[in-house]
């Protein structure tokens, strides 16, 4: 990218270019509108040069509104030149519709969708075009309203009285360059915001020298003397266009939006349905084809956008539970074996001691050991352990009878399973469905057991919950599990409720 232009430097360039024009409309009074005109389409091109070198160098997300913004300045630029044929080859009457007034008209929708532009990250490619088309239907039948003929038809004017047109524009200038201060306001800092502080200062400038020249253009017919400040609003934006911003800081990229810039970008579009609605419904009675389309139109954009809104919010809503569940099982599953981990175990257990304590039906809970796990890692190495666990894991798993069965690592090489509404009986009678298909992958580890990989279980069963924590049921598998290790292994041992309390209390 080439360095931009000095500050100095342009501020000389744009005070020659008025000296310029100045002097011209002075020494050729004569004809001081055809000296006039080259100037005052000059100052717009330079303009929409000035976006144009801004489009190209900002990054790609960034470009849009000054796309818009230019393409404002190129619809200006037009309607000066079409205005200058007008007026100095075809002699058109200043009473009658034609491209120049149209061009000057609707050079505020670009304006406009530039002021309202939702970035990216939020943007709807279809809701751009739908803006785009009623913004520009808007101007198209605010023009009718205004001048009470269709733009290129050739027909005379028949304008509202001139106070009331000079009024409205200037309302019209207003309005936009508050919308433009409100979106700068509300916008954090960073690239972004640079736009929307050089569009709101040439707003502004714009609006302040539109209302001079259109007070003194509607009172007197010599005010060519005037044509040269309708330059400075196109200087000053070209001028800000080209000046270097500075480097681009990573923290302003980051910023997030304030709520107000949220609201202004995804609210500001139905303001152009609203205001399509009502001109089609003030024109109907006069222009009843172009009154029908308008609102038929506003209608089935605001379809479009709430159907579509909604479907999107509906979709976002699923992927966000789906989200939700996904987070949910990774925190609560172990990644090594995809069994439960121990805080789930922690909170099924708590759950489980709290219903057996209403329905009063036994509660079993399984612990599981590995037998001898260290001497398989030092032997193979921590992947052939790893390897063991998952295996051991998958076994344990598919002994469990019930759905409602939970299998948890409960920490390095033990596991648990809780059993809910299960007495001794069955307990055991899983415990012994474990012991065999651990024994059946036949995991080498050779060790006093056997030569393969071998698990030990301890089982506690209580029948009546509600007289302690449910800490008690794990106290007590834990002793059963002490209790097999004790015995060589590769084994089951149990502890009822009656065993544990008598052992608490000897």
């Amino acid at each position: 990218m080439r360095r931009s232009p000095k500050p100095l430097h342009l501020a000389l360039f744009a005070a020659s270019f008025l000296g310029a024009h100045a002097l011209c409309v002075v020494v050729f009074q004569s004809s001081a509108m055809l000296v006039s005109y080259p100037f005052l389409i000059l100052a717009p091109a330079l303009a929409l040069a000035g976006c144009g070198w801004r489009a190209r160098v900002e990054q790609r997300k960034s470009r849009a509104p000054w796309v818009l913004l230019g393409v404002g300045m190129l619809l200006w630029t037009c309607g000066v030149a079409l205005n200058a044929w007008e007026d100095l080859v075809q002699q058109t009457p200043q009473t009658v519709a034609w491209f120049s007034d149209f061009s000057f008209f609707i050079y505020g929708v670009p304006v406009l969708l530039a002021i309202s532009f939702v970035s990216n990250e939020q943007q709807i490619a279809l809701f751009v075009w739908m803006d785009a088309i009623q913004a520009v239907l808007t101007g198209y039948l605010a023009y009718i309203a205004i001048f009470s003929v269709a733009p290129f038809s050739g027909h005379a004017l028949d304008p509202i009285s001139v106070p009331t047109l000079v009024l409205t524009y200037n309302i019209e200038n207003v309005i936009l360059a508050a919308a433009a201060t409100l979106r700068l306001l509300a916008q954090p800092r960073g690239h972004d915001r640079r736009f929307y502080g050089i569009l709101c200062g040439y707003l502004w400038v714009y609006a302040l020298v539109a209302g001079v020249y259109n007070y003194w253009a509607a009172i007197s017919s010599i005010h060519v003397v005037l044509d040269v400040i309708v330059d400075v609003p196109f200087l000053l934006l070209g001028i800000a266009c080209v000046i270097d911003p500075g480097p681009r800081n990573e923290s302003d990229v980051a910023a997030a939006k304030r709520p107000l810039a949220v609201v202004i970008e995804n609210g500001s579009p139905i303001f152009y349905t609203l205001a399509l609605l009502a001109l089609s419904i003030l024109l109907i009675r006069d222009h009843y084809l172009v009154g029908a389309v308008g609102i038929l139109t506003a209608l089935i954009v605001y379809t479009i956008r709430t159907t579509s809104l909604q479907s999107r919010l509906i979709r976002t809503q699923q992927e966000l539970r789906d989200a939700t569940n996904r987070l949910e099982e990774m925190v609560l599953t172990d990644a090594l074996t995809q069994a439960a981990n121990r805080r789930c175990f922690d909170q099924t257990l708590t759950l489980e001691w709290s219903r057996a304590a209403r329905t009063q039906l036994p509660l079993g809970l399984l612990l599981i050991d590995i037998d001898h796990f260290k001497k398989l890692n030092d032997r193979y190495g921590h992947p052939a352990g790893d390897r063991c666990l998952v295996a051991v894991a998958n076994a344990l798993q598919a002994a469990l009878p019930r759905s409602g069965d939970l299998l948890a690592r409960y920490g390095g090489e033990e596991f648990a399973a809780i059993l809910p509404a299960t007495d001794e009986n069955g307990a055991r009678i899983v415990a012994e469905h474990m012991l065999a298909d651990v024994r059946a992958i036949r995991i080498p580890n050779e060790t006093s057991p056997g030569a393969f990989v071998t698990i030990s279980v301890g089982i506690a069963v209580f029948r009546s919950t509600g007289t302690g924590a449910a800490q008690q049921i794990v106290d007590a598998a834990d002793q059963a599990l002490y209790r097999a290790k004790e015995r060589g292994r590769n084994r089951i041992e149990s502890i009822t409720q009656n065993d544990f309390l008598g052992m608490g209390s000897a």
